[in-house]
C-alpha cells in the first residue's frame, strides 16, 4: 500500500484528503484502496496538559503559518494566518503560538494530556486515517513525550 501524508490531525480534514485521494488515484489507473492515509503532525504530550498546549503552540506556529489557508475543512478568523506569519518572520513564536484558540490547536497538532492526545487519535482514526505519526518533540521533554506515548496514549488506542 501506498501512502499519503498530511500535516493535519484534525479529523474534518480526512474525508477531503480521502476524496483528493480517490480522484487521483482512478486517475492513475489505481485503486483507491491502495492508497493508505497517513497524517502527522507535531505533538506535546504531558500530565501537565496546559503546560504541553503552550508548548505545542511556540512549535506549532512554524507550521500553522505555511499550511492555515490550505486546509478547507478550516474557518480562520480573518488576517489570521498573516499575522502568524509575520511573528514567526520576526522570530516571536510564542506570541504567535499565543494567538492560537484551543479548536485550532486541536485541528493541527496533537497536544495536552495522553487522554486528550488519544482522543483526538482516535478522531482521527475513526475518520479514516490508516495510520498516525506523532511528531517531535513528543512531550515537554522528548524521552518523557516518548515514553508518555508508549504508556499512556496508544494503550487507550487499542
Amino acid at each position: 500500500m501506498a501512502g499519503l501524508t498530511s500535516a493535519w490531525p484534525a479529523a474534518p480534514v480526512v474525508p477531503v484528503i480521502r476524496d483528493r485521494v480517490r480522484a487521483g488515484a482512478l486517475a492513475a489507473g489505481r485503486s483507491p484502496a491502495e492508497v493508505r492515509l497517513v497524517l502527522g503532525a507535531v505533538t506535546v504530550v504531558d500530565r501537565d496538559g496546559a503546560a504541553a498546549r503552550r508548548r505545542a503552540r511556540a512549535e506549532v506556529v512554524r507550521y500553522l503559518a505555511v499550511v492555515a489557508d490550505l486546509d478547507p475543512s478550516t474557518e480562520l478568523p480573518d488576517g489570521f494566518a498573516g499575522r502568524l506569519r509575520e511573528l514567526v518572520a520576526a522570530g516571536r513564536d510564542e506570541a504567535a503560538g499565543a494567538l492560537i484558540p484551543d479548536d485550532v490547536l486541536d485541528r493541527f497538532a496533537f497536544s495536552g494530556t495522553p487522554a486528550h492526545v488519544a482522543g483526538q487519535a482516535r478522531r482521527v482514526l475513526e475518520a479514516g486515517a490508516g495510520r498516525i505519526d506523532f511528531g517531535a518533540p513528543h512531550g515537554l521533554g522528548d524521552a518523557e513525550g516518548v515514553a508518555l506515548l508508549g504508556t499512556a496514549v496508544l494503550p487507550r488506542l487499542r
